[in-house]
This record gives structure tokens, C-alpha cells and sequence, in this order.
């Protein structure tokens, strides 16, 4: 009897500690706390908030990003573009073996630097012409430009490849040529030129302003005045530059403009409801524009719309947030909405201690493009939107 207990008593630990051993490759059995149901993506589309959708101008100015825009025919709707540049005083003498003494010129060197171009026109070439000495820089006009460019004021061609994209773009002039390039004392010694662009088709180019590192050019070989002859050179370089459009489109207060020159940019406001805030894990999150009118530019040199988050809505002065930065490439031309990924973006306006729900619009380069977009606002036109895919959060059960 005591034998049989004895036995029993085993049996009964061994089973315990069998039951009771740890299971070190196999996952945790834990349904008292472990979410409950089926991940569901949900899509859901927030309109900006009525009236809270603006434009502002003037955040960049001509030349500010170190371009000169130039184009002939319509690169965008009616317009034309003109460069316009004033060299630093050429001096009347040089020194030489010890000596100032005068010069003549033996030939000329003029540049552009093409920064970027349409490389489906073929056959491009700029027109450079003299300007008069009496140009009032302080108060230029498209017209008054224009009105400079004849064949009398006509120097040369500068002929581009068709095989180059970028890089300095000049030509020599020797003998007769280098006659209208005279630069007597009613000049002081500067040269004043204009500068325009044709090929086989109405195009634009961007080529650089003065502080860039491929200004336009104006080099002299001379043969100074001296016993011993020797050729030297003397470069002068840009002191004025700028250019003159012929039409400057002004925004429409009820719609949403991005680009132009002095440059805009827009502000899209939108009230992210609580449970976007506070608990979903937002997927993905598409902002959709919708153009206006089909967006300017130069084919085959398109701008970029920037998307940017605010760290503080102060409106037009508004800081944005160096951390995230969604692009979107804005071909010309272009009438179908525009979509530009921003999860990044809104990601940053959920916690207790989100950014504001706040979307800042801009063109790059600023005021160094052709692209200029005109999208629908919450006034006027489509109403700017995000389409949000999100996961709520799982229902955790209670212990």
C-alpha cells in the first residue's frame, strides 16, 4: 500500500513538472493580451480648410538664383524674354613693360553661360545686340528694350550646338567685326548689350547671372603700344545684369500660384481630425492638386514643386521645417492633377506636440525657372486635398 502511494506521488510530480517546463522555441500563448480583429486600411480625403488657402509674392526677385531667364516666341503663353547686361569700364590703357600705355584691339571674345535649354530645338543661337550708352538701368521696360534691337545695333551670333547641355557658349571676333564694339568716350569705357534667343522653334534657355559661375563674357585680345609688341588680354566682367519680360503674369487672388518671377508661393491649411492625430498610422498620404490652366515652362527643363511642413503658422513669413522635404517634377504644359507623396509631412503634425497642419508650396529654382503652376483653391477652381490611407490602432483586450 505505501509502495503504491509512493509510485502514485511520483507520477504526480513528474506529470507537474512536465506540464510546468519552459518552451523556449515556441512563441508566447498570451490571447488575454493580444489585439483583437483584422489590420483594415482605411482611405479617407480631407479638403483644405475653406479661405485658408493663400498666395503670397515676392519672396525671390530677378537674377536671385544666379539666372538670367532668355527666350524668343512663347515658351509660355506670350512670352518673351530679354537679357540685358552692362560690363565694368574697359580701360583706355594697360600696363606694360613698366608703363601705362594705350592699346589696339585685335580681336573680341564674347560669352554666355548656358545653364540649362531645351535640347529638342535644334540649331539654337543667342542675338546679341549694342545698347546705347543713354540705357537708364533704374527703369527698364520690355518695350523700351525692344525697341534697342535692330539690324543697326546687331553685333553677332552666338551659336549653340545641339550637343551641348551647359557650359560656356562664345564666339570671336576679329578684323571688321570688332568696328561696332568701339568703345569711344561717350560709353565710359562700358559695353551695353542685349542678348535674345532663336531656333528652329520658339524656345527659352537660363544662362548665368553675373555672381554665377558662368557670367556672360567680354574678353579683348590687344597689342600694346610699345617698341617690343606683345598680344595681352584684357576681361572685363558683368557690374549690371537683369532681363525684361514681355508679359509679368500677376496672381489670381482665389487661386493658388507657385514660381513666376518675383516668385510666390502658397500656404494650404487643413484641420486633421482627432483620430488622425492622436491614433492612426498613417500609410500613405497623397496631397492632389488640381491646375487651373495648363502649367508654364520650358519642355524639357522642368521645375519642381517643394512641398514643406511649417514649424509655426505666422503666414507669409512663416518658418518651415528643414527635416522633411516632398518633391514633385511639374512638366510643362501639364493639365492633370498633381499628386505629391507627403506621409513624411503629416507624420510630423500627429502627437501632443505636432507641427501645425500646415503645407508650404514653392518652385525650384526660385525665381530661376520657367515654371510657373496655377492650381484650384478652396475659393476657386478644385479644392486642394489629401487622400490619407491609415491603420487605426489596435483594440487591446484587458487582462
Amino acid at each position: 500500500m505505501s509502495r503504491r502511494r509512493r509510485w502514485l506521488g511520483g507520477g504526480i510530480a513528474f506529470v507537474t513538472l512536465a506540464g510546468c517546463q519552459e518552451r523556449l522555441t515556441q512563441p508566447g500563448e498570451c490571447p488575454a493580451l493580444c489585439p483583437g480583429g483584422t489590420p483594415e486600411v482605411i482611405e479617407e480625403i480631407l479638403d483644405a480648410i475653406p479661405q485658408f488657402d493663400s498666395t503670397f509674392t515676392g519672396y525671390a526677385e530677378r537674377g536671385s538664383a544666379q539666372v538670367l531667364l532668355v527666350s524668343g516666341g512663347t515658351p509660355a503663353p506670350a512670352d518673351t524674354n530679354i537679357a540685358v547686361v552692362v560690363f565694368q569700364p574697359r580701360p583706355a590703357e594697360i600696363q606694360f613693360a613698366g608703363a601705362a600705355r594705350t592699346y589696339v584691339v585685335d580681336s573680341i571674345r564674347l560669352g554666355v553661360g548656358l545653364i540649362a535649354r531645351d535640347t529638342a530645338v535644334k540649331n539654337l543661337r543667342f542675338e546679341v545686340y549694342r545698347l546705347p550708352p543713354t540705357l537708364d538701368t533704374t527703369a527698364l521696360t520690355y518695350d523700351g528694350v525692344r525697341a534697342e534691337l535692330s539690324v543697326a545695333s546687331f553685333l553677332t551670333n552666338i551659336a549653340v550646338p545641339d550637343s551641348a547641355l551647359r557650359g560656356p557658349q562664345s564666339v570671336m571676333l576679329r578684323a571688321a567685326e570688332i568696328a561696332p564694339l568701339v568703345l569711344g568716350p561717350a560709353d565710359g569705357g562700358r559695353l551695353r548689350i542685349a542678348i535674345s534667343v532663336v531656333g528652329d522653334s520658339p524656345t527659352g534657355t537660363r544662362i548665368g547671372q553675373r555672381n554665377s559661375v558662368v557670367p556672360t563674357s567680354f574678353e579683348s585680345f590687344v597689342t600694346p603700344d610699345a617698341p617690343t609688341t606683345q598680344p595681352t588680354e584684357i576681361e572685363v566682367v558683368p557690374e549690371f545684369d537683369t532681363y525684361v519680360s514681355r508679359v509679368a503674369p500677376v496672381p489670381t487672388p482665389d487661386l493658388l500660384t507657385v514660381g513666376g518671377v518675383p516668385s510666390s508661393r502658397s500656404l494650404i491649411r487643413f484641420a486633421l481630425p482627432r483620430r488622425l492625430r492622436d491614433s492612426a498610422s498613417v500609410v500613405r498620404a497623397t496631397l492632389e492638386l488640381v491646375p487651373s490652366e495648363p502649367i508654364r515652362g520650358l519642355p524639357n527643363d522642368a521645375g519642381t514643386l517643394e512641398v514643406r511642413t511649417l514649424t509655426s503658422d505666422l503666414g507669409a513669413k512663416s518658418p518651415v521645417s528643414p527635416l522633411v522635404l516632398s518633391s514633385r517634377v511639374l512638366p510643362a504644359n501639364a493639365t492633370t492633377t498633381v499628386e505629391v507623396e507627403i506621409g513624411q509631412l503629416v507624420r510630423l503634425w500627429q502627437g501632443p506636440n505636432g507641427l501645425p497642419s500646415t503645407l508650404e508650396l514653392q518652385m525650384s529654382p526660385e525665381a530661376g525657372t520657367f515654371t510657373e503652376a496655377v492650381f484650384g483653391s478652396s475659393r476657386s477652381g478644385t479644392t486642394p486635398r489629401i487622400r490619407f490611407e491609415y491603420l487605426r490602432a489596435f483594440p487591446f483586450e484587458r487582462p
